[in-house]
């Protein structure tokens, strides 16, 4: 599904709503089962250049499922209990790499324990850490998943890095580094201030740029500008659209 924008460059926008095939009346199934048949063609071979590189969200996650959300002032037990690495720019190369594909990762983490686990665990996987940022003081990112069995949701608490990460962090060599020979770069939103500054060194490249637009955050506007392809979650677009009326009729009353 494509979207002609006001950007330099027409926008590739998916939704996740729209990766599964919409249910079906019985009598329609036949065409439908049809058209969402399966191919059964080999997949294509990997090219030889696989250099991804992503700039932004990393951390660790403490995952406890519980029966049922508590309460104000209930005392409760987990079902379970798992740490793991997250942030949407971590997810997307750590998946990356197990598809065959050579992730570099620009971020910032601390010399901490939790900083420690999430190098490592990109390291066991295959990403580039060559160009994380590590901080000798502060914390590095990590949020508390409460996963709510019963109703299948889950509700996050993220605790940011600090210090954040600043475009004074990454030397113009290291920007040139960390994208050099990259087929795609991958955005999702974080560290904007630092993120726009590679972005616009990617788009000077001519290298794609995908932006994954989980919700309104700061500048998207300006990465939506840059990029070749936009992820999105089924609501981004809706309220996308609310602001923009909003803006258009503020304009016109005053």
């Amino acid at each position: 599904m494509q979207f002609l924008t006001p950007c330099p460059n027409a926008v590739k926008l998916v939704s996740f709503r729209y990766l599964h095939p919409p249910s079906t009346s019985s009598s329609s199934s036949s065409a439908s089962s049809s058209r969402f048949k399966m191919s059964s063609d080999p997949l294509p071979s990997l090219p030889e250049n696989r250099i991804v590189v992503g700039c932004g969200g990393v951390g660790l996650d403490f995952l406890a499922a519980v029966a049922s959300y508590p309460k104000p002032d209930d005392k409760i037990r987990s079902t379970s209990l798992r740490v793991q690495g997250g942030g949407n720019a971590g997810n997307a190369l750590t998946c990356a790499a197990r598809l065959g594909l050579n992730p570099r990762i620009i971020s910032k983490i601390a010399d901490d324990p939790q900083g420690k686990g999430i190098r490592e665990e990109f390291e066991a996987d295959g990403v580039d850490t060559s160009f994380l940022v590590v901080s000798k003081d502060g914390n590095s990112p990590f949020t508390y998943v409460i996963v709510d069995n019963q109703m299948k949701t889950r509700t996050c608490i993220h605790t940011p890095g600090d210090p954040p990460m600043i475009p004074d962090d990454l030397s113009e060599s290291t920007i040139f580094s960390a994208l050099d020979g990259a087929r795609i770069l991958y955005l999702d939103g974080r560290l904007p201030d630092t993120a726009i500054i590679v972005a616009q060194e990617a788009a000077r490249k001519n290298i794609p740029i995908l932006i994954d637009t989980e919700r309104q955050r700061e500048r998207i506007d300006e990465f939506l500008k840059l990029a070749s392809y936009a992820v999105c979650s089924a609501k981004f677009p809706q309220a996308s659209l609310e602001l923009l009326l909003m803006v258009e009729f503020i304009c016109q009353t005053f």
